[in-house]
């Protein structure tokens, strides 16, 4: 699929408004992961602030190398977004613990590095990701994200008023909203229906007291991101592998990504697309370790924001990445974004990862599963990956670094549908080896038979 097929001309004022809307959706995301790791590492308030606003400069350095594109070199040239990823936040938090920040983006940089290289060998990577592999990895997402999306409705877990009635009505009040707007409104109104649930929710919101504007008045007017902002990294073996480990798990989202946009967007994209998506993301995740940032990841959310609004021009998303820059480098912008209540951002997410989730089941539909092969794969695949998301106690007497692996549900579902495909793909194969050997028996003891 060549990246023409995204050049959709639209207007200023719906490129814009669009472009804002994608912001919203992957700033949850975006400011959460940075807050959690300078938590869990005990950086102070100008550190930690630092690290929100790094985030969005190199978010949206990444949405842009996407977009654009490095020539043929680099970057899909699809309308994706591109933000923090979770995926690797628990072995960064177990590296800055133990060896230091400046270690922890050398192992940053190095895994994306790694990343790079492997996105040559895509074509190999791929025969991996048959269909029944990514459709059930695709279900999943939607499905482990869907807890997180709940989470924020009651208020975001963690804050005072978590599971209070105020933020369980205005959350659920929001994603009612979007789901009437999308249903019954028409032109550019319909497009915009998750800004327009955002905007309404924040609205309520203010009236109810649960909008705190005083990071706004606090934050810094401008303040640029500087590059090794800790020092020159340093690049030691077992914290390189470690992140590398988690970094090919955000890879494999990554096309699973490219699997929902197949999805909603009725195309089928290249293995040399995908190809130039990833080393994209890993270029872009280089760039993320030299300005102290966390990882980059697509976003499935704002894929489904595609489906909401029907418009898929690049223009609209290289307009996000532009606006995710300012972000980083105006702080005071950054700072409306936070002030949106968690509530109305848990009810708008909540909409999309029931998107992501129907993608998942859609491309599952498509699978004959009068084959018992598929059956098996998908029904094992989940079970198995829904347990390690929602029961990662039970690795609790594991070591760290297997215990991180091992509780990822994303991982495991890979891996458990990758091995069922290539199990019963090597069962068929022995079984025909079989066959054939005994046709081969029968057929020469008939001819010695004759013979006597």
């Amino acid at each position: 699929m060549k990246a023409e097929y995204f050049d959709e001309k639209v207007g200023w004022t719906k490129t814009l408004l669009i472009g804002f809307q994608h912001v919203l959706t992957m700033c949850p995301g975006t400011i959460a992961v940075p807050l959690i790791l300078a938590g869990a590492l005990g950086l102070g308030e100008k550190e930690t602030a630092f690290l929100v606003a790094a985030n969005f400069f190199t978010s949206g350095i990444a949405i842009l190398i996407q977009v654009i594109g490095i020539g043929k070199l680099a970057g899909s040239k699809y309308p994706i977004i591109l933000g923090s990823s979770f995926a690797p936040l628990s072995p960064m938090i177990l590296i800055g613990k133990e060896y230091g920040m400046q270690t922890l983006f050398g192992a940053v940089i190095a895994s994306g590095a790694i990343i790079f290289i492997l996105s040559f060998f895509m074509d190999q990577i791929l025969k991996l990701f048959p269909q029944v592999v990514v459709g059930t990895f695709v279900t999943l997402i939607g499905i482990t994200l869907a807890p997180t999306a709940l989470r924020d409705l009651a208020g975001g877990e963690g804050s005072e008023s978590f599971g209070s009635v105020e933020n369980l009505i205005l959350g659920t009040a929001v994603l009612i909203f979007i789901i009437l707007v999308e249903k019954y409104a028409k032109g550019i109104w319909k497009s915009m229906s998750l800004l327009l649930g955002i905007v309404a929710g924040t609205i309520v919101g203010c009236g109810l007291h649960m909008v705190d504007f005083t990071s706004i008045a606090q934050a810094e007017v401008f303040q640029p991101v500087k590059p090794f902002y800790y020092g020159m990294p340093e690049f030691k073996i077992w914290p390189i592998f470690i992140m590398s480990i988690f970094c090919i798990i955000n890879m494999i989202q990554c096309i699973g990504v490219f699997s929902v946009m197949d999805e909603i967007v009725g195309i089928q994209t290249d293995n040399k697309t995908k190809e130039r998506g990833i080393r994209g993301q890993a270029a872009a995740q280089m760039v993320t370790g030299m300005f102290n940032s966390v990882p980059s990841t697509m976003f499935n959310e704002n894929v489904s924001l595609i489906g909401l609004t029907k418009v898929k021009s690049r223009s609209v998303v290289a307009a996000a990445g532009i606006m995710i820059i300012l972000a980083g480098i105006f702080p005071k912008i950054s700072a409306v974004f936070t002030a949106v209540p968690k509530s109305v951002l848990g009810g708008a997410t909540l909409a999309l990862f029931g998107v992501i989730t129907s993608s998942g089941i859609s491309i599952l539909s498509k699978l004959d599963f009068s084959k018992d092969n598929n059956f098996k794969i998908v029904g094992t695949s989940i079970a198995i990956g829904v347990g390690a998301a929602f029961a990662s106690d039970v690795f609790v007497n594991i070591p760290n670094a297997l215990q991180m692996v091992l509780s990822n549900g994303l991982f495991m579902v890979s891996i458990s549908a990758i091995f069922s495909e290539s199990d019963l793909e090597w069962e068929k194969s022995f079984f025909l080896t079989k066959k054939r050997d005994s046709s081969i028996i029968i057929h020469r003891l008939r001819e010695r038979e004759e013979s006597l």
